[in-house]
């Protein structure tokens, strides 16, 4: 039966579950119990189970190693665009797309011709080519399909996957560029609207870029003080989520852009540079920042800058433990390779407190008491000014 998924703007999630285990989804547009999306989305859980029943049926034969190659790489593309986002998927099926021209050039026509080897051959053809570090993340995505087609393609070899075995390549990355605490106060303060509501919560929160742009007013609970983020870092691209306490400073912003947003939609941050677009959520805000630094003649840096940040500061006064929790890292030895560093077990409490105590902290509290109850014509960065203020009936 579809389920309501409120996570994700009350849309049906239509499931396939063949023996208890769960073998395809797809999601449809929200509506109410039994209306016609709800009718839509059962009855393709009917259909394409009866697909999937009659797809196992004809295929008690042995597939040939050609034809269980491509299924491989076929079914783990559709599964990735089903589950994870455009740019995951893109990702991908690069790296798939590049691996199969490599298989034919080298006659591979089996899974059990891929040995140790042929993956050492390819992986150096990428580096030769690409660098290693893109060789690095080629061969992490084809080892997240490798551990994939071990659970869930019919045939596939089950030994341990070879690629585990092979080692990333060493490269010399450049530090990140993590801006100074005045630069970071400077571009806060040349900023104002949602702009810079959304420049506090990436500070705040330590989010990742999607993690705001996904950001539903479902997500925010006010009047607890907590906010929910949504990635895809799991295994094989599981979704994870986690709730986080929120700094009185980014809860007075976010409740002051909820009074005076421009549009009454469900995402927090809004599209507002042309008609049509009006309301839209985010997918990009490429221009945000450079804009912003240039105006504040400051050194440019991104949004992920704003997350090293805020997770260096966190480290200082809590500890490894408290900017992992920041960071929404699975493992310490991750948040490590941030801060280079270890540290202490932490609450949130101090993860708050140190975002909040230090000067951007203070300097955005003070933006707050200045800006936000006066400033009502949203003036971002770059938008069609006349839109801005057009609220919602």
């Amino acid at each position: 039966m579809p389920t309501l998924r409120k996570d994700r703007g009350n849309a049906w999630l239509a499931r396939v579950i063949i023996d208890g285990k769960t073998v395809d989804t797809k999601f449809f547009p929200p509506g109410r119990m039994k209306g016609p999306e709800w009718m839509a989305a059962r009855q393709w859980e009917i259909e394409r189970k009866k697909e999937i029943l009659e797809a196992e049926r004809n295929s008690y034969k042995i597939l040939s190693g050609l034809e269980l190659l491509f299924a491989w790489g076929e079914q783990y593309l559709a599964y990735v665009e089903r589950n994870q986002g455009r740019k995951t998927f893109v990702e991908k099926k690069t790296v798939m797309t590049h691996f199969f021209a490599y298989c034919q050039r080298r006659g591979i026509t089996n899974l059990e011709k891929i040995t140790k080897p042929a993956f050492i051959q390819w992986i150096t053809e990428v580096y030769e080519e690409r660098g290693p570090d893109r060789a690095n993340r080629y061969r992490k995505n084809l080892l997240a399909a490798w551990n994939w087609g071990i659970d869930a393609v019919e045939g596939f070899p089950q030994t341990p996957p070879i690629l585990e075995r092979i080692k990333p390549l060493p490269v010399d990355k450049q530090d990140r560029y993590v801006p100074p605490e005045e630069d970071v106060i400077k571009v806060l303060q040349v900023a104002s609207g949602q702009d810079l509501v959304m420049l506090l919560a990436f500070y705040y929160t330590g989010a990742r870029r999607g993690e705001i742009f996904r950001l539903t007013w479902a997500d925010v609970d006010l009047q607890h003080g907590k906010i929910r983020l949504t990635d895809h870092k799991g295994g094989f691209g599981k979704k994870r989520i986690r709730w986080i306490s929120m700094h009185q400073t980014l809860i007075e912003a976010l409740s002051w852009w909820k009074e005076n947003r421009p549009c009454n939609v469900e995402n927090v941050f809004m599209r507002v540079d042309q008609n049509a677009a009006l309301g839209q959520p985010f997918t990009a805000r490429a221009m945000l920042l450079p804009v912003l630094c240039k105006r504040a003649g400051v050194k440019q840096f991104g949004f992920h800058a704003l997350r090293h940040k805020a997770a260096s500061i966190a480290f200082v006064s809590g500890g490894l433990n408290a900017a992992q929790q920041l960071m929404g890292h699975s493992k310490a030895t991750t948040t490590d390779i941030y801060i280079r560093s270890a540290g202490l077990y932490s609450d949130q409490d101090i993860i708050v407190d140190a975002l909040g105590g230090n000067s951007i902290g203070q300097a955005a509290d003070e933006l707050l008491k200045s800006k936000m109850p006066h400033d009502l014509s949203h003036h971002e960065a770059f938008c069609n000014q006349s839109l801005v203020t057009k609220k919602a009936l």
